[in-house]
């Protein structure tokens, strides 16, 4: 009988899971992957909610505290300037600052103008915003309403400012109504858009008009304030013999003559000799006497310009008093 032969062949190796378990061993549990190690230290956490919200109410405050303190100069400069051209004499000649400048501005804070500033301000905060008014009733609403009809008729205030600049000639003392409806139209426009309407996107839809429109209102603002300084410098003429008065004492004779001065002489014994009289003080700076005769006039009238030195002294008396 033969022999038998071993199989050579093996059976396949069965596949096991890897966690599965042999007969007879315990299943083996895999440990799991330790967990990352947390982040080192980094830096702390930003600024929250209302850090971030008092930062940019702060930037706002100064920018728009910088714009105002840059328009008062500005105003400031032009009623100085156009105050003592009246007077023949040049006001960046004479010396004053910065802050000078600007608070010569204040002299346009009327009543009135204080009144129409606010309301201006309060008028372009709702249209704005759009928020209620507190406790508004009818007569709100129609200057609410009358504001937005001429938003949308804004070329027609354009057109006006157009014809005004053509009658300037013959508008005086109002020539800055023209440039000021022209720069209140061109603002009213960016306003007079149908509420569904999209603004064009781009420079030119929205900062080139408002640009040219602050143009057009400081504009309008340097004549109002050039005209509004003229009217005190006449004011100033009429009123002259009640401003300061001045008496010049001079070792040796002066060149002076105008209506109302006089002069005396004192005799050789005197120290200061000769001694003016009728003059008003216009301004004093550095030292400088600016001058004006009791009787000066705008057409003729002279302006006396006075170093105090050696040799002349300055006396202040006051000016003539009303009764």
């Amino acid at each position: 009988m033969p022999l038998s032969r071993r199989s050579n062949r093996r059976s396949a190796p069965t596949r096991r899971s890897p966690t599965a378990a042999r007969p007879g061993r315990p299943a083996r549990v895999r440990a799991p992957a330790p967990a990352s190690a947390p982040p080192g230290p980094g830096p702390g956490p930003g600024p929250g909610p209302a850090e971030r919200t008092a930062a940019g109410l702060l930037g706002t405050v100064t920018a728009q505290a910088s714009f105002l303190v840059a328009v008062m100069y500005f105003l400031g400069a032009v009623y100085l300037t156009a105050f003592y051209r009246y007077f023949r004499l040049d006001a960046f000649s004479l010396g004053f600052g910065f802050a000078e400048l600007a608070m010569q501005s204040l002299n346009l804070l009327t009543a009135s103008a204080a009144i129409v500033l606010t309301a201006a301000v309060l008028t372009a905060r709702h249209l704005a915003t759009g928020e209620p008014v507190l406790g508004q009733g009818r007569v709100v609403q129609a200057v609410d309403q009358g504001i937005r009809a001429a938003a949308r008729a804004h070329l027609y205030v354009v057109g006006a400012g157009v014809a005004l600049l053509f009658l300037w000639p013959y508008i005086r003392p109002y020539e800055w109504s023209g440039p000021a409806l022209l720069g209140i139209g061109v603002l009213l426009g960016q306003r007079g858009r149908a509420p569904d309407a999209v603004a064009p996107p781009g420079v030119w839809s929205k900062a080139v008009p408002v640009f040219t429109a602050g143009l057009l209102v400081m504009w309008a603002l340097s004549l109002a304030t050039g005209q509004l300084a003229e009217d005190e410098a006449r004011e100033t003429a009429a009123n002259l013999p009640r401003r300061t008065a001045v008496v010049l004492l001079s070792t040796a004779r002066l060149s002076l003559a105008g209506p109302g001065l006089t002069v005396e002489d004192l005799g050789s014994a005197a120290r200061y000799r000769y001694r003016y009289t009728g003059l008003r003080r216009l301004i004093e700076r550095n030292g400088r006497y600016y001058l004006l005769p009791v009787g000066w006039n705008s057409r003729t009238g002279p302006t006396y310009v006075i170093q105090d030195g050696e040799g002349i002294r300055v006396e202040l008396l006051p000016g003539t008093q009303r009764r």
